[in-house]
């Protein structure tokens, strides 16, 4: 097989950052709390080194931040693995429960600006230079944002922004559940969904709630994660929405800011036995280089990671062919990153591992999982890698990106009320 001849070797270094990630998670297991630990990548001070913003939570039930522990942080990149807090002073406001991040050109200025999503909230920082933020609150009618994209959905030119919201939830309509006899996180079926949004970028660093007259707006689910690709072949920018227990979306681009659903009529509402999955972090690829753009998403055990072939068409279920069923079948994900690690052509993936459920409740003993490396072969199929060796946490939230400068791809990863980690990424 000459794809074998691209090969080479690897080897991944797991670094700590400093950051730790808050979820307020108590005695009554509150629902926000198993759902945080969202990061974006950023190029914020124009150095060419990936800097990071961590997205942090706050204390529950109140949403409040009481603590410099709970603060969202930015770290600027330093070069030779060196990582600098530079959060005071840069104008990013502390609030509420911050639960994702986003970054992209709002002003087309040339310099990266940065979305916080939250319970309730979402906040637009522009960037003034200098490192300092301007910030400006963007209506959501106290949504619980939970994750974002900026592309130019509609091809004049600037960046518009997709957000995913995830259920209706307030703290005095939240449920008390508990799994074998402990106190834990409730089942999704037991929140209401939500509508995500669609803004328009109408320039001067404006962006233009368009939700109901895109068609977005019309459908209500319970978002985890987003992937932003021409699926149909058509060369507009697709939107495809994970959802938490309930069917998948597919929000096809019709032009001129205009969408249509068509989750089923392309296969990727739910697997083929008519179950939804606890979907959750998705990537877009194309891991058998024909061409077209497939997606991959992460669940909980047994449910496997879905893959799906697109076929110009329709998109179809590959993972028992490709051995993904298999690799996946029993880990639970969250994060997951599409990249050609070890440089032989094909896209591998690298996984945030976790439960959605307590890792002080009742099945709190298998609730942490490592973090998994596997591997594309040939575009035919996925195995195993032994390669990364990382301890169990509740891993969470991961971006793809090459912290180091080096050419070799790496991978940031949060985790519930611990460290993040930069997964360095060596090659040899």
């Amino acid at each position: 097989m000459p794809w074998l001849l691209l090969l080479m070797a690897i080897e991944f270094r797991v670094h700590e950052l400093p950051f730790a990630q808050v979820s307020g998670e108590g005695a009554r297991k509150y629902m926000p709390g198993t759902m945080g630990g969202g990061l974006a990548v950023l190029d914020f001070d124009g150095d060419g080194r990936p800097d990071l913003f961590f997205a942090n939570g706050a204390e529950l039930p109140s949403l409040e931040k009481k603590s410099e522990k709970q603060w969202s942080r930015l770290l600027r990149n330093l070069g030779g693995g060196k990582f600098e807090d530079v959060t005071v002073g840069s104008g990013l406001r502390q609030k509420g429960y911050a639960m994702g991040a986003a970054a992209g050109d709002v002003d087309g200025d040339g310099k990266v600006d940065l979305v916080v999503l939250g319970v309730g909230f979402i906040e637009l920082y522009r960037n003034l230079g200098g490192g300092k933020f301007g910030l400006t609150e963007i209506e959501n009618g106290g949504r619980w944002a939970y994750a974002a994209k900026f592309a130019d959905l509609d091809g004049d030119g600037d960046q518009d922004l997709f957000v995913v919201n995830y259920v209706r939830w307030s703290a005095a309509g939240d449920r008390e559940c508990v799994v074998n006899g402990k106190p834990d996180y409730c089942h999704p079926r037991y929140y209401k969904p939500s509508a995500n949004q669609l803004f328009e970028n109408v320039g001067g660093g404006k962006l233009k709630d368009v939700s109901a007259t895109s068609g977005i707006g019309a459908h209500e689910g319970k978002g985890m994660g987003l992937a932003v690709a021409d699926l149909t072949g058509d060369g507009k920018l697709d939107v495809f929405v994970t959802n938490d227990r309930e069917w998948n979306f597919l929000f096809v681009n019709q032009g001129g800011l205009k969408f249509v659903e068509k989750g089923f009529d392309w296969g990727v509402a739910v697997p083929s036995d008519g179950k939804s999955p606890s979907a959750m972090g998705v990537a877009a690829l194309d891991y058998d280089r024909d061409g077209k753009t497939d997606l991959v998403y992460t669940a909980l055990k047994e449910e496997t990671f879905p893959l799906l072939k697109n076929n110009g068409k329709t998109m179809v279920e590959a993972g028992i062919e490709t051995g993904l069923a298999r690799v996946t079948r029993g880990m639970s994900g969250w994060g997951v990153g599409a990249a050609d690690f070890n440089g032989d052509g094909f896209v591998d993936l690298i996984v945030g591992r976790s439960d959605a459920l307590s890792p002080q409740g009742g099945k709190g003993a298998a609730a942490r999982e490592p973090l998994s490396v596997i591997w594309n072969r040939g575009g035919k199929r996925f195995e195993m890698g032994a390669e990364l060796k990382s301890e169990s946490r509740m891993w969470r939230w991961l971006e793809v990106a090459d912290l180091s400068g080096d050419g070799c791809l790496d991978a940031v990863v949060t985790a519930l009320d611990a460290t993040a980690v930069w997964v360095e990424g060596v090659c040899k």
